[in-house]
């Protein structure tokens, strides 16, 4: 039975609503990253750093992320003061994807020094369901999917759904399916009111803020993100995203 990472946020409820016939291992991002990057799951939804870092380790799913066109909603940089004096940041170690899309907004959008900081922050990079949590003690919240969507006019790509390239075609094949038609039945049942949220602002969340698909544009996104991180820490960024195609 192939072993699926499954992070514990809610912006995955959709990919995992329908799946059967897979063992699911939960964790945050950081762990599964670490969990596939060794082997104790065979594929799982990821930081799509990962996949910069070790291309030759795996296989991306085509037509499925975690992504943004525009607001995200969940991954935001939170201040008591305006972005302009912000210098300090304490980000949270959940994501490495996040932090390197903070680092590119700091540099190329907002021509800014960026320092990362674990105490005496003047703000603060928080992700996923925390976000949500922190968002009201802050006078300012900027979400750092409308700013990359405002700078490049492209979708950011959170995560990636990575499957290790020994993991067995067959199950792979199973899970690409499933996993479409899962995305797919959620929001027809949500549309009908047949599907349970834990809250009432999650249903908008899910329908407005998060974007499940991976076209060519999304491609694009990554390509320009993966140019700045090749700039960033010298590794050699990916010249094309090679897609699984059951």
């Amino acid at each position: 039975m192939l072993r699926v990472g499954k992070v514990k946020y809610l912006n995955t409820l959709p990919l995992f609503y329908s799946l059967e016939g897979f063992e699911l291992v939960e964790g945050h991002p950081s762990e599964l990253v670490s969990m596939i990057r060794e082997g104790k799951i065979d594929a799982g939804i990821v930081s799509s750093v990962e996949y910069f870092f070790n291309p030759e380790d795996y296989l991306v799913l085509p037509d499925i992320s975690i992504s943004s066109a525009g607001k995200v909603c969940s991954v935001l940089l939170l201040s008591n003061k305006p972005i302009a004096s912000i210098r300090k940041v304490r980000i949270t170690p959940s994501s490495l994807t996040s932090k390197y899309l903070l680092r590119y907004l700091f540099k190329k959008v907002y021509h800014l020094e960026l320092e990362e900081v674990e105490r005496e922050e003047e703000a603060v990079l928080s992700i996923g369901d925390e976000a949500f949590k922190l968002k009201e003690k802050f006078p300012y919240a900027y979400d750092l999917g409308e700013e990359w969507f405002k700078s490049t006019g492209l979708p950011f790509v959170y995560a990636l759904f990575l499957v290790r390239r020994n993991a067995p075609a067959e199950e792979v094949v199973k899970l690409h399916k499933q996993l479409k038609t899962s995305v797919k039945k959620f929001f027809y049942d949500l549309e009908r009111g047949k599907a349970e949220v834990p809250e009432d602002f999650i249903a908008e969340y899910l329908s407005s803020c998060i974007d499940y698909g991976l076209s060519e544009a999304h491609l694009k996104s990554l390509k320009t993100f993966f140019s700045f991180m090749e700039e960033e820490t010298g590794s050699p960024a990916p010249e094309i995203i090679s897609l699984f195609h059951p």
